[in-house]
């Protein structure tokens, strides 16, 4: 009798268990979203030569601060034009043209691919710029999941590099396209007749309320939990 009622008591015990995780599953998937297919993003630029010539200035190194409209760099053109004298005579004027380059935003110098004294074609890289006093977590979702998610819901964050620190923030904007059509190679042919559906991810951009004093860069890998109710 005893081993009957030991029996039955650990059948509802495990019931119970089940149950309880079944429940907990529900209420988790229900009040929450969670992903690990996040990163660290923020506004950034890359300046250009505006012509061709000669590197003569570069102001800047890895890591420096630039301020907005701050100079960075000097890009130096030369060449001869001729001119006519009054005597008929044709002479050759030299021409040296300088241009500089500004930074059209605040940030930190986060890459430089140039240096002093290179020649320099139109629109060649000069530096990166960042700007990492405003920093925001963009997160990839679910297309079945992004009916539940709106602006301003509070979100929960984690940064792979800093696991330890939990930081909020809520979502400021999604993205009006799937993550595909920003791929190198999007897939918008299916004339061939072997389309296969494959679930698609919605960019979702969520601004962070603080750093927690963590030197957070773009490209961090992130997790993220979305307060869904």
């Amino acid at each position: 009798m005893g081993r009957i009622i030991l029996v039955s008591l650990l059948i509802s015990v495990s019931i119970l268990a089940i149950a309880g995780g079944i429940g907990y599953w529900i209420y988790n998937n229900y009040n929450y979203y969670s992903t690990d297919d996040a990163l660290i993003t923020g506004q950034t630029l890359t300046i250009n030569s505006p012509q061709s010539g000669q590197l003569s200035e570069l102001n800047v190194k890895l890591g420096d601060t630039v301020n907005a409209a701050q100079t960075i760099a000097t890009v130096s053109t030369s060449g001869t034009s001729t001119s006519t004298s009054t005597t008929n005579t044709a002479t050759p004027t030299s021409i040296n043209q300088t241009t500089g380059v500004n930074s059209p935003i605040k940030g930190t110098a986060v890459q430089v691919f140039a240096v002093p004294g290179q020649n320099v074609t139109l629109g060649l890289p000069l530096v990166e710029i960042a700007n990492l006093n405003n920093l925001t977590v963009t997160a990839y979702v679910d297309e079945n999941t992004i009916n539940n998610v709106k602006q301003n819901q509070q979100v929960d964050v984690h940064v792979d590099a800093y696991n330890s620190t939990t930081y909020t923030g809520s979502i400021q904007q999604i993205v009006q396209s799937t993550a595909s059509q920003f791929s190198l190679l999007p897939t918008t042919d299916y004339a061939d007749g072997n389309f296969t559906k494959v679930g698609q991810r919605i960019p979702v951009v969520v601004s962070l309320n603080g750093t927690s004093g963590n030197a957070l860069v773009p490209g961090m890998s992130a997790e993220v939990t979305i307060h869904l109710h």
